[in-house]
């Protein structure tokens, strides 16, 4: 029997047990069909299956999953507050066993209680809750898989990318009942859509761009603003590869941009239901943006009184000051925590922002070695990477909050940094210039 036979049997031996417990399961039967799927689901990618690596790592990361899902919810294991994970399971539970329509309908975390009640309305448990992330994860896990060979990273390679699952803080928030696997998820499938645009320049895609936007956007106010940039950025990109002239892509985000204002003043003019869903979000549009910023992680900070502030202090007098509080908002959050340590757990966000600050040297050295023409699509993602962390960095006030917020990007550096070593093969040249500006 060689070594892929027994892991195959492994899987199914696996599978088959999973069945096994849902059926003697009256409480968590749907978590253990689950809990079965996502072992039989890697299968269906020849890429997986063809590359014995690959595959390590992907069962390995699928089964930390699980085993974090069944220490969360059966034992005492609690590395970290999961109190956001048990708000929205009670909730979510709480909304199956009620009446019809007891939850609120608006824009952000209570479209994720929704989702979840309608799980729960099947079976009502905290397992299933955390399997249904674990799902997701895995999902995710894929496409990050598909995209690195979108961008021509080589088949021996999509292991290193693979590793990004293992990074301790995807683990467990996406092995509970938090939104981040699902949005995750959805900000993965419209990257994997817009690689296939430009790619393939299929106008199919575009339909399964906006669905995974619009759905990634109503789990998260800041994300439905964030998906608006996506889609012009998107767009800016297929009109510069095409060649197209700067006056015919302004007209064209302008016509866009016109529609769509046109399209929401109708509806918010007669559904008086859709713009309480909205919200939360029309909250983040104001004129007076820093010092709503400023408002906002004050009484965060006041709130929560978090053990790992940044202390940050915000000026917005002037120009260079703005300019210099802004920056230092965005190192904070990339880089921390800089000093202070006071609890050996804090030794892991040290680790985690190093591997960043290695990532990102190494990716920020590698890509201008790379011919121009394979540039555009590495670009597409190195600013899906900057935006984002920019947006997260706005409204994150300690690292301990930071280090949940950097699971949504985490994959975009193990990604750039595959393929711009594969490209380059200087991973070493890299490393070093990456110790030299330590």
């Amino acid at each position: 029997m060689t070594h892929a036979d027994s892991t195959l049997g492994t899987v199914f031996l696996i599978s088959i047990g999973s069945v096994v417990a849902a059926l003697l399961s009256a409480e968590q039967w749907l978590a253990w069909l689950l809990l079965g799927a996502t072992l039989i689901l890697p299968l269906g990618f020849a890429s997986i299956r063809d590359d014995w690596r690959l595959a390590t790592v992907v069962y390995l990361v699928i089964a930390c999953h699980h085993g974090l899902a069944v220490l969360l919810t059966f034992g005492e294991f609690r590395p970290i507050d999961l109190w956001d994970a048990t708000y929205f399971d009670t909730l979510a539970s709480w909304a199956a066993e009620g009446a019809e329509g007891s939850l609120t309908w608006e824009l952000g975390y209570l479209m994720y209680v929704n989702f979840l009640s309608g799980i729960y309305d099947i079976n009502n448990a905290f397992f299933t809750g955390a399997e249904i992330s674990v799902l997701f994860s895995v999902f995710a896990l894929f496409l990050m898989i598909q995209i690195a060979r979108e961008i021509k990273v080589p088949d021996e390679r999509l292991w290193w990318v693979a590793l990004a699952g293992f990074i301790p803080g995807s683990l467990i928030f996406f092995s509970v009942t938090y939104r981040e696997s699902l949005q995750v998820f959805f900000l993965l499938l419209s990257v994997w859509a817009a690689i296939r645009v430009l790619n393939r320049e299929d106008p199919r895609w575009w339909i399964l761009f906006a669905v995974a936007l619009v759905s990634m956007g109503i789990l998260h106010k800041a994300l439905f603003l964030y998906s608006l940039f996506v889609v012009v950025l998107t767009v800016m990109f297929v009109f510069f590869t095409d060649q197209r002239t700067l006056v015919w892509w302004v007209k064209a985000i302008g016509m866009g941009a016109g529609v769509m204002l046109c399209v929401a003043g109708v509806i918010a003019w007669t559904m008086p239901d859709f713009v309480r869903f909205m919200e939360p979000t029309i909250r983040l549009i104001d004129v007076d943006i820093l010092e709503r910023i400023t408002h906002y992680r004050e009484r965060m900070v006041n709130w929560g009184s978090p053990r790992t502030d940044y202390g940050l202090f915000y000026d917005w007098t002037d120009w260079s000051r703005t300019v210099a509080t802004l920056g230092s908002i965005y190192l904070h959050y990339l880089f921390a925590p800089f000093d202070g340590i006071t609890r050996w757990v804090d030794l892991y966000a040290v680790a985690e922002s190093w591997m960043r600050f290695v990532l990102l040297a190494v990716v920020g050295i590698g890509f201008f070695r790379i011919p121009r023409g394979e540039r555009k699509l590495l670009l597409l993602l190195l600013v899906f990477y900057l935006s984002l962390t920019l947006l997260w960095s706005m409204g994150t006030t300690n690292y301990g909050q930071a280090l949940r917020h950097h699971t949504m990007t985490n994959w975009v550096l193990f990604i750039l940094f595959t393929a711009v070593v594969s490209r380059t093969g200087r991973l070493s040249v890299g490393s070093r210039r990456a110790g030299r500006a330590i």
